[in-house]
């Protein structure tokens, strides 16, 4: 059978293989699913992404203070309980994760972890309006709206399943600070390339998998969901 991710436009993936076994979603799984998520995390993620939305429409004055918030929230996510050490090549990516670029190098140093963001896949195909609604409940659960996402899902009433985004937290920092400093100089296109490559750092796990990583008080329990 084959399967499909359909992921958020503003998280820039497009529809790709998955070996997902999923489940279906209600809400109080999706505000579980959420729970789960780093909130200074999410927030400084929902920054770089409308960042760089501003800075392909050549709109740099808007991106600025975007980028300046989400150091804070970076350096907010250090004291979040959901981090968690590992090397990269400790982590499983999991089967439906976009594709890294060709240049990423999986590091072998345990380095700190937050989980940034989450995305619903589903199984099968899709009639192109419940496509719309998938996107639409992946891009309301990016900007921090469980409750919006949880209405999308109903439209798309079949089963999901829920991965998670981590960031490299040290890494991440430093290189929203590069793109920062290069667009106050001027240099609009490094700051989109240094962007880049902290969206190509982000790892895409199982989310369940992230509960043996994670300190065991932040440890939320598996979800199985539903739609009704």
């Amino acid at each position: 059978m084959r399967k499909v991710l359909v992921a958020s436009a503003a998280l820039l993936f497009t529809a790709m293989t998955s070996a997902h076994a999923a489940t279906k979603s209600n809400d109080k799984t999706i505000d579980r699913d959420f729970a789960r998520l780093s909130v200074d995390g999410q927030k400084a993620f929902a920054d770089i992404y409308q960042a760089q939305k501003f800075l392909s429409a050549n709109q740099t004055t808007q991106a600025l203070p975007l980028l300046q918030d989400a150091q804070v929230r970076l350096q907010k996510a250090t004291k979040d309980n959901r981090k968690f050490m590992k090397a990269e090549s400790e982590l499983t990516p999991a089967s439906s994760a976009p594709p890294k670029s060709p240049n990423h190098v999986v590091s072998n140093t345990p380095e700190s972890w937050v989980p940034v963001v989450g995305l619903y896949v589903v199984t099968d195909e899709m009639a192109p309006e419940k496509k719309a609604a998938l996107n639409t409940a992946n891009q309301h659960l990016q900007q921090g709206q469980p409750q919006q996402a949880s209405q999308d899902l109903q439209v798309v009433g079949q089963d999901v399943d829920f991965i998670m985004g981590l960031a490299p937290l040290e890494k991440t920092t430093a290189t929203v600070y590069r793109a920062s400093v290069l667009l106050d100089g001027g240099d609009q296109k490094d700051s989109i390339d240094a962007l880049n490559q902290v969206l190509d750092n982000v790892v895409f796990v199982d989310a369940d998998s992230v509960e043996s990583f994670a300190p065991a008080s932040s440890a939320a329990p598996k979800s199985t969901k539903k739609a009704s």
